[in-house]
């Protein structure tokens, strides 16, 4: 059996196929991040040598990449915050670049933000909302007063976690299962990041430099780590050990969207009906599930958002008809929502998954891992 790429998009710059095994092996990886090699060949009942092969190939040719994503609550981070709008269409991202690029890269706060000419988003966490407040404040300022934004404006949508539900973050799973037509995991059994009280936890000064040497060095050796943080690798190994067990930190493993032959991405924001029950609501979520399977998936009961990809704005058009034939049915939403679609292989990806200037920032740490104190 071959799984092939080809025909799934109106068109194509590349003749791209995976076979079974290779499909199989990338799934595996994504759905299992923090498994040893060994548990993952043995759970999709693969040769050691062939998996493995196959896995080198993949890297090699860049179809994935690991990461480490600190979980947030347990280090001292309240609030979850995407901002996302339409920008004066007049402007281009390389004159708002120009203007404002030191400003919008220099907020710690941020981890992922792209844009289009004529709109952009971004996320962030914070410890506190002032301190996000203090970075919006400069940002809007800066826009207005070069007329960057539409008339619409930025809307920003805030998610304390301890109100919140996560079900997705950078959490690949439910896409490459639809690409290669393989069962995923429900999303009650891949959280992560915690919500409700959450105690944060307290690290050492040896175990905060290993976070941060992570955090910036996913894809190394424990000993090459353990060289960059000036820490012994016993401890880096005893530090990621313990992460990992109490869930401090957890891995992802992040495909490549355009090689997985998707051109379009959705950001979404809903305003829901408050009156929903329970019930109604985890049937909402398994139908966007299954009709978006969205990489990044936050609500509270008053709203929430989604990011998506997809292999064609046709494909989105036709998911998204369908999810609002449901909202509209079962009366799930007060307003229309808001959606934005990016063309993957145009949009400027200003920060992705950029982790680690807020890590140095939280632990008073510089870009050499010394203690600034």
């Amino acid at each position: 059996m071959r799984i092939s790429m080809t025909g799934m998009m109106d068109s194509k710059p590349y003749d791209l196929e995976l076979s079974e095994n290779e499909s199989a092996v990338l799934h595996a990886l994504i759905k299992w991040p923090n498994l040893s090699d060994q548990s993952v060949h043995l759970n999709i009942k693969m040769k050691k040598s062939t998996f493995s092969s196959i896995k080198t190939r993949l890297s090699d040719q860049n179809y994935f990449k690991r990461i480490y994503v600190p979980n947030f609550p347990k280090l001292g981070f309240e609030l979850l915050i995407a901002m996302h709008g339409k920008l004066n269409r007049f402007s281009t991202f390389d004159e708002r670049m120009r203007v404002a690029g030191d400003l919008v890269t220099s907020f710690t706060e941020d981890f992922s933000a792209i844009a289009e000419d004529n709109q952009a988003f971004n996320m962030s966490v914070a410890i506190k909302y002032t301190d996000y407040l203090k970075n919006s404040e400069k940002f809007i300022e800066l826009y207005m007063m070069n007329n960057f934004l539409s008339k619409e404006g930025m809307n920003f949508s805030i998610f304390p976690f301890e109100l919140s539900r996560i079900y997705s973050f950078l959490d690949y799973e439910a896409l490459v299962a639809k690409v290669f037509n393989i069962a995923d995991d429900n999303y009650d059994n891949r959280k992560i990041i915690d919500t409700g009280l959450s105690k944060v936890v307290k690290l050492t000064r040896a175990e905060r430099k290993v976070l941060s040497g992570l955090t910036k060095y996913p894809e190394e050796s424990d000993t090459t780590i353990s060289k960059q943080i000036a820490v012994s690798r016993n401890t880096v190994a005893n530090a990621k050990r313990k992460f990992l067990k109490k869930n401090i930190c957890f891995m992802r493993v992040v495909p490549d969207l355009d090689k997985l032959g998707m051109t379009t991405l959705n950001f979404t924001y809903r305003k829901f009906n408050t009156k929903l029950k329970e019930k109604e609501r985890i049937e909402a979520v398994n139908t966007v599930r299954s009709l978006f399977a969205p990489h990044f998936y936050v609500s509270n009961k008053i709203e929430g958002i989604f990011v998506s990809a997809h292999k064609s704005i046709e494909e989105y058009k036709a998911a998204n008809d369908e999810l609002m034939d449901y909202y509209h049915k079962k009366d799930y939403v007060v307003e229309e929502p808001k959606s934005y679609q990016y063309n993957i292989k145009s949009t400027k990806t200003i920060k992705e998954n950029h982790f680690l200037p807020m890590i140095l920032k939280l632990y008073n740490l510089d870009e050499t891992f010394n203690y600034l104190d």
